[in-house]
Parts: structure tokens; sequence; C-alpha cells
């Protein structure tokens, strides 16, 4: 089969491959433009020593409310000690309308993911796979494994705190992480007991535990190591919690002044129109640099994206949007007067641990009318959610009360704060979130923004679920 029809069949299918970019990219899915990750790292990386029979196509499949975005780093840190960028891969579905996390039945998407591996291990010219699951995908992951046909494709298993304390499949190379200590998973178990359920896909340790797995070898370093000038950075826009593409939107980058979030430029520096995967990119970004992600998204409301700069190439970038008559948008409360946020990051938000509790502190400078710094995460939030939606309760209009949204706090995963936030159009002023992560005064992150009015205007901010300097 041709790389090209390969390709296609990759990006096409509703389960779709996230590939990072190198030297030689896997490119179908990027507009038939490559990156060029060769452009060096900084001057004079030592790098593991990495046997090259361990290096295989490895495969991340997420789990519920979640996508390719959950990898996003820990791509970035193995690339960073030398594991080759387009050998990490995502296997994204729906998880949209699933009652409970038990009660997904997840054995349909096995032969979606046979025919993903298979064309991964054609293009990339490999006999196996890894295979990386978080949560529900270690259902996902499991059923497939269950086959003897399936499994010895897979020439290792990671299950990153799975739903049990599952058995490994079959005779499958497996390993476990897990929060709880009581938990095991085959012969290889690291217990992360400080850490919280998505964290535990997102962090240091468990990177470190992963590639020593499936190398042999120890990380060098367990930070980014950033690149030397650009990066290229491409991803996709979805629909959340679905992971399909929004097709139709089209998507405009502009570069922003880091202290009010406004255009620096008349035109943006790259756009692209949305089709029904969902890709966009590559766009070549100064990593130094602040951006806006502007979806404009027909006879709909705009949804501007403002992210911390990304120090290395990323092709699992998620701009997740919600589609028309959605729940999160109706029970999002908008007007021409207030602005409306959605704050992510891919590692809880602790609201009840004593000195590491997050500060996330929200406040409003503008022709509108000031708003004073509040910080929103309290005790009664607790310690799972990973996106925080604000706006304006229409029960308390033009006031903060720092009480729970109605419907976010029962969706996994979320929770919904009344914050008053002045707005206009145009913009008349900035919205500064500073977040403290776990308390830590020293790795305080800023994102400022326009008070664009939820009327017209919805705005997400994404933070890194890492901090490094």
């Amino acid at each position: 089969m041709k790389r090209t029809d390969i390709m296609r069949r990759l990006c096409r299918r509703g389960a779709v491959v996230a590939i990072l970019g190198a030297a030689v990219l896997l490119s179908g899915c990027f507009d038939g433009s490559g990156s060029s990750s060769g452009r060096g790292l900084l001057p004079g990386p030592d790098m593991p020593d990495i046997p090259e029979e361990r290096i295989r196509p490895l495969i991340f499949v997420h789990g519920l409310a979640g996508s390719a975005s959950q990898y996003q780093t820990q791509a970035m840190r193995f690339a960073s000690n030398g594991y080759p960028d387009d050998h990490i891969l995502a296997f994204e579905y729906s998880t949209a309308g699933l009652p409970a996390i038990g009660q997904a039945a997840n054995g349909e998407l096995s032969p979606e993911l046979d025919a993903f591996i298979d064309d991964a291990m054609e293009e990339l010219d490999a006999e196996q796979v890894y295979l990386a699951c978080h949560s529900l995908g270690t259902r996902v992951c499991g059923h497939y494994l269950s086959a003897p046909e399936r499994a010895a494709k897979v020439a290792g298993y990671i299950a990153i705190d799975g739903l049990t304390a599952e058995s490994c499949p079959g005779d499958s190379n497996c390993m476990g992480i897990f929060v709880n200590e009581a938990s095991r998973m085959g012969t290889v178990n690291t217990h992360l007991p400080d850490e919280t359920h998505v964290q535990v896909a997102t962090s240091e340790a468990s990177f470190a535990a992963q590639f020593e797995f499936l190398t042999g070898t120890e990380p060098e370093r367990v930070r980014i190591l950033a690149q030397r000038g650009e990066v290229d950075i491409s991803g996709r826009a979805v629909y959340f919690p679905a992971n399909a593409g929004a097709a139709g939107a089209r998507l405009q980058i502009w570069e922003v002044d880091a202290d009010s979030g406004a255009r620096l430029d008349s035109d943006p520096i790259a756009a692209f129109d949305i089709g029904s995967d969902g890709r966009w990119g590559p766009a070549r970004l100064d990593p130094d640099a602040h951006y806006e992600f502007l979806l404009l998204r027909p006879g709909r409301a705009d949804h501007h994206f403002y992210r911390q700069p990304l120090i290395r190439d990323s092709h699992l970038v998620r701009l997740n949007t919600s589609p028309a008559g959605s729940e999160i948008e109706l029970n999002t409360n908008v007007s021409d007067d207030h602005a409306a946020l959605v704050i992510t990051r891919d590692m809880e938000w602790w609201g009840d641990r004593g000195a590491d509790t997050d500060i996330l502190e929200i406040s409003t400078d503008s022709g509108s009318g000031d708003q004073a710094a509040v910080d929103i995460i309290s005790p009664a939030m607790g310690n799972g959610s990973i996106g925080i939606h604000v706006h304006d309760d229409s029960a308390s209009p033009l006031l903060t009360t720092g009480l729970p949204l109605p419907y976010f706090s029962d969706q996994p995963f979320q929770e919904g704060v009344d914050v008053y936030m002045p707005a206009a159009t145009p913009p008349n002023g900035v919205i500064s979130v500073v977040s403290t992560p776990r308390g830590d005064s020293a790795l305080q992150q800023v994102l400022n923004v326009p008070n664009w009015a939820s009327s017209g205007h919805r705005i997400s901010l994404i933070f890194n679920d890492y901090q490094q300097d």
C-alpha cells in the first residue's frame, strides 16, 4: 500500500492518529506539508543510548473525556530523550454520551484500533507496537489484548491508573502505573500516591517509569528539552468529548502581546480550514511568544484559545470546542456585558490539599469596570477537575460569588464557578488569570486575554501541566 493511501486511512478514521513532527514526518494529515524537527536542540544535549530494537510505534489511548492532549507533554519528553518523534501516536475515540465509566462498551473499538495498529506498523516498518492506555483507555486496550492474534502485535503494554487492578492480558509484557498502592498490573508496577488520576498520565515520574520500561534505559532528563529556533505546532480542532472534527470552522493564529492578549499585527500569521478530521497546521511559531488561536465557527460565537508557549515541536495540540446546541453551551450564561472562560490543564486542580492546594486568581481591568483578583479554587471543588467553566451566574448578575455554577460539577472532570468579568465589544480591557500550581508562588503561570463579550465570543485558556524555566 502506498504511503499516501496509508495516511489517508489514518486521518479519516473516527479514531484518529496524532503524530509528532520529525525530520521525516508522516505528513498526510497536515495538508501535504512536513515538519522539520531536525532543526536541532539546545547545544550539546546528552541522550540515552536506546537500543534500536526497542524503538517501536508508541500509541496512546486516552480515557473518559480525554484526547491526545493527555500525552502531549509526555511525547515532548520522549523526544527530548532521543525517541523518534514520528513514533509517538495517539488513537482517539468518542466518549460522548457515556453515562458512567463502568458502563462503556469498548469492545467495538477493537477493529478500529487493530486497523490503526496495522497501518502504523506498515508505515513505520515495525513488527510490533507499544500501547500506553489511561483510565477508560485500559478497557479499550484490555479488550484489544484479549485476542491472542492481536496481543501478538503488542511488545509492551502500560496501563495508567486503569479502572481496576486488572491482570496482564495474555502473555503481554505489562506495566501498571497507579495512584492507589493496592493496585497492581502484572509484575512491573509504579505507584505514585502523591499524584491524582489525570496527573499520573502527564507527570514527570510517570514519564520516567514509562521510558525505562519501554527502552530498558533511564531517561537523561524528565524536563522538556527546548529546541533552538522556531517550533512547528499542529493538531486538531474537535468537538468535546466526541473528538470529532469541527468541520466547516476556520482557524486563525495571531501573535499577541503577553501583557494584554491584544493582537500585534493586522493579519494572522497562519490560517487553516477545518475539515471533517479536524486537522490544522503545521504553523511555525516562536517558542517565546504568545498566540491566540481563533476558531471561527460560521453562524456561532467565535472561540478564542490562549495557551502558554510550547518550547518544542508538538503535533498533539487540541482545541476543544462545543457543538451547536450542546449542554455546555446551553448552560453557559452569556451577555453583551460579561465574559465567559473555560480554563483547562491536563493535571487536576487541587482544591483541598493543604499547602499544596492550587491557587487560580482572576481579575479584570477594563473600561467597563474593574474586578479585584479572586481565587476560584476552593475546598468544595475537591481534587478531580481539569476543566473549570467561569462566567456570571444569571442568579446573581454583576456579582462575583465564587459559588458553583449549575450543571458543570456533575460532569466528568469539570467544575463551574460564578465570577463576574466585565466585557465589551470590541474589548476594552484585560482579564488576567494567574495560576499558582500546588501553591508554589515560584511556579506561577500567567495568561492575559482581552475581555471579549460572551454574547459573541467564547474564551478558552490552556495552562501547561508542567512547570520549568
